[in-house]
């Protein structure tokens, strides 16, 4: 009768260790978590900043002749105004359903006479560093006072190979983050 008590004792100690080896991860696996906020708060986008036209400039092909050249950046503004004072920083986020995974810009849209190898490229607010789509610009203070705040951002040409002529249309949106 002990000897069948203590392997009982033995069998369910090795139940019990059973979980923690299933508990670690196996080799080649891993896990992601993802957190975040949500806030009852917001700011008003103002009025013609909500749905933007930027006009990129007209330039030669030469200029995106192989992949990773970037020209013709342009900047833009989004303004807005309402904020409540429980918000600090605002900034946009960008997202869109046409991204390259590889490079995570625009991808050329233009539906008459496209360019090839070209996508729009977006930049953060000094005109110089990429902000990759999935990405949030930079933060910007919300003036207390006057619930305002205004950021900039830009949109540029981005070579993934030797570009053709032809037209460049790239849609991205937005969504105000706050701090």
């Amino acid at each position: 009768m002990k000897k069948q008590v203590t392997q009982l004792m033995i069998a369910l100690l090795g139940l019990s260790a059973a979980p923690m080896v299933f508990a670690q991860a196996a080799p080649g696996t891993g896990q992601v978590t993802f957190n975040g906020e949500l806030t009852d708060d917001t700011c008003l986008i103002n009025s013609g900043d909500e749905d933007k036209t930027v006009t990129l400039p007209t330039i030669s092909t030469q200029s995106l002749a192989t992949a990773g050249q970037a020209y013709g950046s342009t900047m833009f503004d989004i303004s807005v105004s309402q904020c409540p004072a429980t918000l600090s920083n605002v900034a946009a986020h960008f997202e869109t359903t046409n991204m390259n995974p590889d490079t995570r810009n625009a991808i050329n849209q233009a539906t008459n006479s496209p360019a090839q190898n070209v996508e729009v490229q977006l930049l953060d607010r000094d005109g110089k560093t990429p902000i990759l789509l999935g990405s949030t610009g930079t933060f910007v203070a919300i003036d207390a006072t006057a619930g305002t705040a205004k950021m900039s951002y830009g949109g540029q040409y981005y070579a993934t190979g030797k570009s053709t002529a032809g037209n460049v249309t790239a849609i991205v949106r937005y969504t105000l983050a706050y701090q």
